[in-house]
C-alpha cells in the first residue's frame, strides 16, 4: 500500500547515562534529505542516525530533532570556579572604591554572576551511547512511518477512485470511436447531396472514398487507448505496491496524459472532447496528490 511522505513521530530510550528523546517530522521531497538538529557531544552519531531512519523513511524531506538528558551517573561534579569568582569579587571591590559605595559584598552576589558555579561534564564513549539513542531512533522512525501508512490509505482511496473514474471515460472512448468513421460519412453525404442538389454533376464516389480513408487514418486512436489502458492497469498495480511508488506514479501519469492530448487532438467528437476534458482534470488532480507519495 502507498505511504504518505508527511508524518510526525516520537521515540524515547534510556539508560544509566540519561535519556534519549528524538522527534521526526517529514514532508514530500523528491529524494530522502535530511537533516538534524543534535547535541555537539553526540555529533559522532549523526551518520548513523541518518542510516537508522532511512532503513523506515525512504523518501521525503526529514526534520530530526535530538534531545540527551544526563542521567546521575551521566552528570559530572558541580563545582566553583574560584578564579572566575576572584576575578567577579576584584571587579565588585572596584566599583566600591571608585563610587564610594558602604554595601557589604557578599556570596550571594558574586554566585549570581554567570559561570562562577559550573557543572563538569563527564566524557563518555559516545558509541557506548548508540545502542540506546539507536532505540529512540528506531522508535520515532516507526512512529512516523505509521502516521505516514494511515495518510497514505486517504491518498490510495482517492487515488484508486480516480483512477476508476478515467478508467470509465476511456471504456465509453472506445464505445463512441468506432462510430466516428460512419457519422463521418453520413455528414459528408449528406452535404454533397446539398451541394449537388438541381445540378448534373455526379458523385465522384473514388473521391468520396479517399477522403474517407483520410478521415480514418487522421482519427485512428486506438494506439491511443490501448496504451492508456495500459497505464491505467500499471497505476492500479503501483497503487498497492509496497515499494516507493511516488515518481512511478508521476511517471505513469505524465504518461497517460500524453496519450489522452494526443487521443483529443485526434478524435473530432463532441462527445470525446467532453470526456478527453474530464480526464485531463482528473489526471492533474492525481497528479497533485502523487507528489505527496512516497
Amino acid at each position: 500500500m502507498i505511504k504518505s511522505m508527511t508524518g510526525f513521530g516520537k521515540g524515547e530510550a534510556f539508560d544509566r547515562l540519561g535519556r534519549f528523546t528524538v522527534e521526526i517530522r517529514t514532508v514530500n521531497h523528491k529524494y530522502f534529505d535530511m537533516s538534524s538538529r543534535i547535541p555537539n557531544s553526540l555529533s559522532q552519531l549523526e551518520d548513523k542516525i541518518k542510516t537508522c531512519a532511512h532503513k523506515y523513511i525512504r523518501r521525503g524531506k526529514v526534520n530530526l530533532a535530538l534531545a540527551h538528558k544526563r542521567g546521575a551517573r551521566g552528570a559530572g561534579a558541580t563545582k566553583i570556579d574560584e578564579e572566575v569568582a576572584a576575578r567577579y569579587h576584584r571587579m565588585l571591590k572596584k566599583l566600591k572604591t571608585r563610587f564610594g559605595l558602604k554595601d557589604d559584598i557578599t556570596v550571594s552576589h558574586i554566585l549570581s554572576f554567570p559561570d562562577v558555579i559550573v557543572q563538569e561534564q563527564q566524557e563518555h564513549d559516545v558509541n557506548a551511547m548508540w545502542p540506546t539513542l539507536e532505540k529512540a531512533v528506531k522508535a520515532a522512525a516507526l512512529d512516523c512511518d505509521m502516521m505516514r501508512e494511515k495518510e497514505g490509505k486517504a491518498l490510495y482511496r482517492d487515488l484508486s477512485r480516480r483512477v476508476a473514474k478515467v478508467t470509465s471515460s476511456v471504456n465509453e472512448i472506445s464505445k463512441v470511436v468506432p462510430g466516428l468513421v460512419a457519422d463521418y460519412k453520413r455528414k459528408l453525404d449528406s452535404r454533397i447531396r446539398d451541394i449537388l442538389k438541381g445540378r448534373p454533376y455526379p458523385v465522384d464516389r473514388s473521391r468520396l472514398e479517399t477522403e474517407l480513408a483520410m478521415f480514418a487514418k487522421q482519427s485512428d486512436v486506438s494506439e491511443e487507448l490501448t496504451r492508456a489502458k495500459s497505464h491505467l492497469a500499471a497505476l492500479k498495480e503501483t497503487l498497492v505496491s509496497n515499494n516507493e511508488a511516488g515518481r512511478r506514479l508521476d511517471f505513469l501519469l505524465q504518461e497517460l496524459q500524453r496519450e489522452i492530448n494526443t487521443l483529443g487532438a485526434k478524435a473530432s467528437s463532441t462527445r470525446i472532447s467532453r470526456l478527453v476534458i474530464d480526464i485531463k482534470g482528473e489526471i492533474e488532480k492525481m497528479r497533485e496528490q502523487a507528489q505527496n507519495v512516497e
